[in-house]
């Protein structure tokens, strides 16, 4: 029964953060209007960019040092939390480019995501998952209810909002986790960051090939476009983590499945992968449009919809790459796929705006299907 409670809540985990995200960004322009919130994500991005370099190594690599060392895994935990904060220092840049109450805001809320993003390791090596899921609710409850309170966009208390959020789920953490400091040794060095520097490229691979469209679009187009873009690529995100979702059941049995096995469950994915696509694109049209005012052209919505495809085909793939232990095949193709990505969509964001952004990360996308395809058939030659 403890299993089954443990996988309810890892899909609980997964279906939550795009939902979530995807709830936030529709909730910022409903109530503060597109160009308000697009300032807002214009200076987010860089936030959550610094807290994922910050984040570094990841939650497999330090899970795995800390149950080599049971005994000591919060000396483990504490030592590598020290290590990282180096990490926060470019942060200190913000003051070049904002105000002082805005630099200072960011930082403040770039170190609780920080914390935050680091006690997510306890709960994952603790198994209390559902603490973390209960800790999102509030969160993100306490951020809507700021919208009520907050009824004229102002960026200080927008910041200052997300801040008291993220205060309040590290301190349900914190308490529920209990961290204890007691018999704690500190034994920390620059050296070991330099040590977990492949971990951290696997994770920044994956990390820039889904947000470096993003960059672009904060770079060259409007605040209001930059939040219509996010909302609609946003909806496309949450379509693309449903093979994810329908894979979770059963992945900790793909390694140990015989080819034909795999084969099968593939060719049931794929059954379903235009009629889910066709329909949620459908519905996301619709959606958009009727409750945001957000229109973009057919041909957005077919790329946007094409660029997911490949989701659905290399996914299996993929997890049977990790589980094999070449990640690196994975980093390289992903890192490959960016490069074409950021050259196509300077090429023909001159001409095409917005739909050459798209365009670009549908070619980027079934690129990297092909890479991942052509490496599994070169696997089976040997």
């Amino acid at each position: 029964m403890n299993r089954i409670l443990q996988l309810l809540y890892s899909i609980l985990k997964l279906v939550s953060l795009p939902l979530f995200n995807f709830l936030l960004l529709f909730s910022g322009v409903k109530f503060y209007g597109k160009e308000n919130w697009g300032t807002f994500i214009s200076i987010s991005i860089w936030i959550y960019f610094l807290a994922f370099i910050a984040k570094w190594s990841g939650q497999n690599y330090l899970i795995k040092e800390l149950s080599k060392n049971t005994s000591n895994y919060l000396s483990i935990f504490y030592s590598n939390l020290i290590e990282r904060s180096t990490l926060l220092l470019p942060s200190l840049t913000f003051f070049a480019f904002f105000s002082k109450a805005i630099s200072l805001y960011s930082i403040i809320l770039l170190i609780l995501i920080f914390i935050y993003n680091s006690f997510e390791i306890l709960v994952v090596y603790k198994q209390k998952l559902e603490l973390q899921f209960t800790s999102e609710i509030i969160g993100i409850t306490i951020i809507l209810s700021g919208f009520y309170l907050i009824p004229n966009f102002e960026l200080p208390s927008i910041l200052l909002l997300f801040c008291f959020s993220f205060l309040i789920k590290n301190l349900i953490l914190f308490f529920c986790i209990k961290p204890n400091l007691k018999n704690v040794s500190l034994n920390f060095s620059i050296k070991n960051l330099i040590k977990t520097f492949p971990f951290f490229l696997i994770g920044f691979s994956g990390w820039l090939a889904s947000k470096c469209d993003i960059y672009l679009v904060n770079y060259f187009f409007t605040k209001k476009e930059l939040s219509e873009y996010q909302i609609l690529m946003n909806c496309f995100i949450i379509l693309q983590s449903i093979p994810a979702y329908l894979v979770l059941p059963i992945n900790k049995h793909l390694f140990r499945l015989p080819e034909n096995s795999i084969s099968k469950i593939k060719s049931k994915i794929l059954l379903f992968t235009i009629p889910i696509t066709s329909i949620a694109t459908i519905i996301i049209w619709i959606f958009l449009k009727k409750s945001l005012q957000i229109e973009f052209s057919k041909l957005i919505y077919l790329f946007a919809a094409l660029s997911t495809i490949p989701t659905f085909l290399y996914t299996i793939d993929i997890l049977q790459f990790y589980r094999k232990e070449k990640e690196k095949f994975v980093m390289l193709y992903s890192f490959i796929s960016i490069i074409l990505n950021f050259a196509i969509a300077l090429i023909l964001i001159p001409y095409l705006r917005i739909l050459g952004i798209v365009i670009s990360v549908c070619i980027s996308q079934w690129l990297y299907l092909f890479l991942i395809l052509r490496e599994n058939k070169n696997e089976k030659h040997y």
